[in-house]
């Protein structure tokens, strides 16, 4: 093999192998991590929630565990909620909402709750799952019968992130309403009723 041609190829073998060094050398051996597309959540940090759905009587339960039908139809529920976070997972805040309906006489059926709520959130990368119980006063109006009861409305949401603010999912909320009578507490009773909404959240 003539001499200039192994000394071409030893030349072209170094250029190579100096160019391949250079280039690993200047790749970092440690990959920073990405970033996560969504802080945190951390103490001071609020939402604000609109929710609107469907109402769902399930039944009527007296003191003496006897069961009956609310012959209530099924109606329109809504909300509004604003929280606090104390951390990555809890939160506080207040909820004022409100029921429409109407019994099998046709006779308007109205409840508007103000609650204070509390919750812990799993959070489960893009989607976030608040489990909750709120508890306050209820006002009840049936036709010209108005009345002011307890309330309890133990609940969890689904939601998914779309970004840093905004986040959009479903709530399922157990609407538990107690209702005593000084005049005859043999027909107290408790009301047992379910929300199913759609909801928005922004934070902030």
């Amino acid at each position: 093999m003539p001499k200039k041609l192994i000394i071409v190829l030893l030349a072209a073998l170094l250029f190579f192998y100096l160019s391949a060094g250079t280039a690993f050398a200047q790749e970092d051996p440690e990959e920073e991590p990405a970033e996560e597309p969504f802080t945190v959540y951390s103490l001071g940090q609020q939402t604000l929630s609109i929710s609107a759905g469907l109402f769902v009587p399930l039944f009527f339960q007296s003191f003496d565990w006897d069961y009956a039908k609310t012959n209530l139809k099924l109606g329109a529920a809504g909300s509004l909620q604003w929280s606090i976070h104390l951390s990555n997972n809890w939160l506080t805040g207040i909820e004022i909402g409100g029921v429409l309906s109407k019994d099998i006489n046709d006779v308007r059926f109205f409840m508007l709750p103000i609650t204070a709520k509390g919750g812990y959130i799993i959070h489960f990368f893009p989607f976030e799952f608040p489990i909750f119980v709120g508890t306050g006063m209820n006002i009840v109006k049936l036709e010209d019968d108005l009345n002011l009861t307890w309330i309890i409305k133990p609940g969890f949401s689904s939601i998914w992130k779309y970004n840093i603010n905004w986040g959009f999912g479903l709530n399922v909320v157990y609407w538990w309403v107690p209702q005593f009578r000084r005049d005859d507490p043999t027909k107290g009773r408790m009301g047992n009723f379910l929300e199913l909404t759609l909801t928005a959240q922004y934070n902030f």
